[in-house]
């Protein structure tokens, strides 16, 4: 409780129930399983506690488990605890697939609504969390319990909204990460996730080639794309 929240919120450190909206639930609202490069992979996706109360999410994923976690009012590390433990129990080893140039992506679990609105972050392979689409601003990443969790974060047109990573590779993890268009692909159909998928299935080393040398100066993430599709054709025409 406070005296006055909207003097609270003048102070992004003292904005308690920003923080707490922030955080993220340790149960996933998406799963999906991929082949891809000879390997299969394990998605999950976790919402933050802002992200339930959107018009995105199916009411069943609102189950006991998650009832009695929103209703225990633990404090923000204990929450975050959690779902790190949650997070890395829930994450699947990879395994050898028998065709390396066959692409697969299944959906498992499923409480989104196609084609929601978001901001969707990063925290390490097979590990997102999913907010509102402007949850995660420069001045609310700075103050977020799990900041230094938080490596980039992609809208779901595929803007990057901030990138910690530095890399720019489809087989690394980072904004140009293959997952990120599975994702994109899965949750919005976007039609530029599709074609990187695409890609990424026959033309891998021409497209890998091209985005070594892009200099990212029209953009990141989904602006470069129509730019290296082009290099790529052209790569494949000489």
């Amino acid at each position: 409780k406070m005296a006055n929240y909207y003097d609270a919120t003048v102070d992004k450190e003292e904005d308690s129930t920003k923080a707490l909206l922030s955080l993220p639930v340790s149960f996933p609202i998406f799963t999906a399983e991929y082949s891809a490069g000879g390997k299969t992979s394990v998605i999950n996706v976790y919402p933050t506690i802002q992200f339930l109360y959107s018009h995105h999410i199916m009411s069943r994923y609102i189950n006991e488990d998650v009832q009695s976690l929103l209703n225990s009012s633990p404090d923000k590390s204990q929450i975050c605890s959690e779902f790190v433990a949650s997070a890395t129990k829930g994450l699947k080893k990879e395994e050898n697939c028998a065709d390396p140039n066959k692409f697969h992506a299944e959906v498992k679990l499923q409480f989104i609504k196609q084609n929601p609105q978001f901001s969707l972050v990063g925290i390490q392979p097979g590990v997102y969390l999913i907010g509102m689409k402007d949850q995660f601003n420069i001045h609310d990443r700075e103050n977020h319990p799990m900041s230094g969790m938080l490596q980039y974060a992609v809208d779901e047109i595929g803007f990057v909204l901030f990138d910690k990573t530095n890399t720019k590779s489809v087989d690394d993890f980072g904004p140009y990460f293959i997952e990120n268009y599975i994702l994109l692909d899965l949750l919005s159909k976007q039609e530029v996730a599709q074609n990187v998928i695409t890609y990424y299935c026959k033309h891998k080393e021409k497209l890998d080639k091209c985005l070594a040398q892009y200099d990212e100066k029209q953009g990141k993430g989904f602006i470069c794309w129509r730019f290296l599709f082009n290099q790529t054709a052209m790569s494949s025409d000489a």
